[in-house]
């Protein structure tokens, strides 16, 4: 059997906060003290035995550093966080290839459907 890569609408929520906290390099402990949640708060979630409130997962995603909506993408529903570009890249220059040529393309198609002028 292949390794088949999984789309990004069959992960969890608590799969991709684990995911998340990982490429941020924060414990739970860590999380949970620059959210002011409790760890054991962030544990639970994770581990999918609560289910968060708007209020609980916007603490979070601040705390990741990430755009709420990044949360909840799917397949058909790309999200592209601009705050956390903006304070990444803060000049176009400084972009990676493939991401200049994404934003562009965006851009561009945002223009052609009349979404920016």
């Amino acid at each position: 059997m292949g390794n088949k890569k999984k789309s990004i609408s069959e992960y969890t929520l608590p799969e991709r906060l684990v995911y998340l906290r990982g490429l941020r390099d924060l414990s739970q402990a860590d999380l949970a003290k620059k959210s002011g949640l409790s760890q054991s708060t962030i544990a639970h979630i994770e581990n999918g035995k609560k289910d968060p409130s708007v209020a609980t997962l916007k603490k979070i995603a601040a705390a990741l550093d990430v755009h709420i909506a990044v949360l909840f993408a799917t397949d058909s529903v790309h999200v592209f966080d601009m705050q956390r570009l903006r304070k990444k890249y803060d000049s176009v220059d400084k972009l990676n290839p493939t991401l200049y040529t994404a934003l562009g393309k965006v851009i561009a198609w945002a223009k052609d459907v009349g979404f920016l002028k």
